[in-house]
């Protein structure tokens, strides 16, 4: 799959998720994530298309086909926080518990005042 294996943890790395973190997200082992990152393994269509579908990418970006994050990609996007139900969503299909940090983190997400733009 080319560069999809750098590609894919600078993803993760820039966006600031964990292993496990990213894991839950897209409903796969900590383990497949790490093998993904070192080449071991290669994901599937459809894990490759929750993959883009998170991050925001084109699959030809993930792949290392392009330089472009995406299609269309003519100015970076803005980042777009999730608001309380995304959160909640997340958290509720989480396979496992999240770690101490990572309630605290998701704690001072939901009880932010912060609404300007």
């Amino acid at each position: 799959m080319g560069n999809f294996k750098n590609v894919f943890k600078s993803l993760r790395t820039e966006n600031g998720y964990t292993q496990d973190g990213l894991a839950d997200m897209l409903g796969i082992s900590r383990s497949a994530v790490s093998m993904y990152e070192n080449g071991n393994r290669e994901p599937d269509l459809k894990t490759l298309e929750a993959i883009a579908d998170l991050f925001k990418v084109d699959m030809d970006y993930l792949l290392g086909r392009s330089s472009a994050t995406t299609a269309a990609a003519a100015t970076p996007e803005r980042y777009i926080a999730p608001n309380c139900d995304d959160l909640i969503t997340v958290y509720t299909r989480s396979r496992k518990n999240l770690s101490q940090e990572e309630k605290m983190r998701l704690a001072r997400i939901i009880l932010s005042d912060d609404d300007e733009e």
